[in-house]
């Protein structure tokens, strides 16, 4: 804030001194508000880069709590009746000192300084030996070597200037002081002024920034100058249309409204981005399902001279051009050609699904990015009711530890996502007649079907064992062996580290590995 816009607001608070108060009340954790008797109220609006002070004849806001430590301090500290309101020199920076407050135990008298200083702005509360009692922000000797404010602190005020004081200064002073210099230096030489009231100088001049100051242009120049420090709020008014605390903190309000939105928006977008990027890569992957088929093809049809064991083979080609084939050589060149045949399968599975996912995403980006592009121009009320939807949305109620699957006939199936959870899965949630599964030999999850009391089909198993051995370290392989047993047969050394149990009395079926499982009929075709 300026120093002739704050010594304008002092001087009508002065007037009305000393003064009695009633208790403060506080719109925000930046905005202070003292209510006087018998009428009008002090505002104190401290967030950088834009603190003011304002004295408001409209009946104060209710009564708020304090919404920050300083300003309990400041409840509990500065409750006496307001006697003074000073400011040295022009400067930036105003200083009430309330009286001594009676009641059980008599409050001593404090200062308020509310330093006005843009991105510095600053309150402090001093007690009668200049010692600070707290302060909205602390700063250390890492921030500014030549002041700190801290609690217990003698107070140092900021640093002195010599400028000329416009109140006390002749036409011809003024006139001295800026000649042959241009309009934009008008605040480093004339005391009171900054950026906003040398706009409204030269609004009122009609001499632009750059222009040199001499002649007609310094005289309407000096004409302006005189006009302002007459009326510093009115003038800035007329020629800016300067706005008051109300304002600036709607508008700060709806500044931050709109962040919070962009943020949400943009967090969307991301995320639906990097799902898209995933399903085009199953799709790009599903483009070589027709070369597992070929190679497959070929397995079978030269079955009988593929050696056995073999890890590679040569094989003419339908076109009559050579392939070659990498093989597993504990499988049979028709169980080579199998395992072909299902990574094909599971491929075309997979980019059917992520056919249809990625025309959603699309959608769905497209949506993101039309209300991306309409948030600047939602008007106030809308935009506070779609951040008061952000912030009502709750997150999905979590009905126990563990990722929860719905399995073939009404079953639930949980796996665990840790060694803490594991064991939270298996020794919390699971009852003894319910389902325990784990990869066999490979650190994974620990999966457990939960039976309610009722028999387990074996396709549920099924499902349940290609969900342990994708939750496992062997999830990129094929035919992973999976053991399961009833959670009564599941025990833990006492001691043992998270998730690590002994079982017994255990089954074992070999399945491909997934985190999405077929359905009941895809199942049956791959089994």
């Amino acid at each position: 804030m300026e120093g002739l816009l704050l010594a304008q607001v002092l001087a009508v608070v002065r007037d009305r001194l000393p003064a009695e108060r009633l208790a403060w009340r506080f719109v925000d954790e930046h905005t202070a508000v003292l209510p006087l008797v018998p009428s009008g109220s002090l505002w104190i609006f401290d967030r950088p880069p834009t603190p003011r002070i304002e004295f408001r004849c409209d009946p104060p806001p209710a009564a708020a709590p304090a919404e920050s430590g300083f300003q309990q301090l400041l409840a509990a500290r500065a409750v006496g009746p307001l006697q003074a309101a000073r400011q040295p020199a022009l400067d930036r920076v105003a200083r009430f000192r309330f009286g001594p407050g009676g009641g059980f135990v008599d409050t001593p008298p404090v200062e308020l300084v509310v330093e006005a200083t843009g991105r510095n702005a600053n309150l402090v509360l001093l007690d009668e030996d200049e010692s600070i009692v707290g302060v909205a922000r602390e700063i250390g000797p890492e921030v500014n070597r030549y002041r700190q404010l801290r609690p217990g602190l003698a107070y140092r005020p900021p640093p002195p200037y010599d400028k000329l004081d416009p109140r006390q200064a002749t036409d011809g002073d003024l006139a001295g002081a800026l000649y042959g210099r241009r309009a934009q230096q008008l605040g480093k030489r004339v005391d009171g002024f900054g950026p906003e009231l040398s706009a409204t100088v030269q609004t009122l001049s009609g001499v632009a920034p750059d222009e040199r100051l001499e002649g007609d242009s310094l005289a309407a120049l000096v004409l302006a100058v005189r006009e302002v420090v007459n009326d510093p709020a009115g003038t800035a008014k007329r020629a800016l249309g300067r706005t008051d605390v109300a304002t600036l903190r709607a508008r700060e309000r709806r500044e931050a409204d709109r962040r919070r939105l962009a943020t949400h928006l943009r967090e969307r977008r991301k995320l639906a981005a990097k799902r898209l990027s995933d399903a085009e890569r199953t799709l790009a992957a599903a483009a070589d399902a027709g070369r597992l088929r070929t190679e497959a093809d070929l397995l079978l049809a030269y079955a009988g001279s593929v050696p056995e064991g073999a890890a590679n083979v040569r094989l003419p080609g339908f076109d009559a051009a050579d392939v070659d084939l990498q093989l597993d050589p504990a499988r049979s060149a028709v169980a080579n050609a199998e395992q072909r045949y299902a990574q094909a399968r599971r491929r075309e599975s997979r980019a059917e699904r992520a056919a249809e996912r990625a025309v959603e995403l699309r959608q769905e980006l497209e949506a993101i990015d039309r209300s991306r592009d309409a948030v600047d121009s939602l008007d106030d009320e809308t935009l506070r009711r779609r951040v008061d939807e952000l912030e009502t949305e709750k997150a999905p109620r979590r009905t126990g530890p563990g990722l929860r699957y719905p399995a073939p006939h009404g079953f639930t199936v949980v796996v665990g996502r840790s060694a803490k959870e594991n064991d939270e899965v298996t020794f919390k949630l699971a009852r003894s007649r319910d389902v325990w599964l784990h990869v066999q030999g490979w650190h994974g999850s620990h999966v457990v079907i939960l039976a309610q009391g009722r028999e387990v089909p074996f396709d549920t198993v099924l499902y349940a064992a290609r969900l342990a051995a994708g939750h496992s370290k062997a999830v990129g392989g094929d035919n992973v062996p999976v053991d399961y047993t009833v959670r009564k047969n599941v025990w833990k050394v006492k001691g043992a580290a998270a998730g690590t149990v002994h079982y017994a009395q255990q089954k074992t079926v070999f399945v491909t590995p997934s985190r999405n499982p077929a359905t009941d009929s895809d199942q049956a075709k791959q089994a």
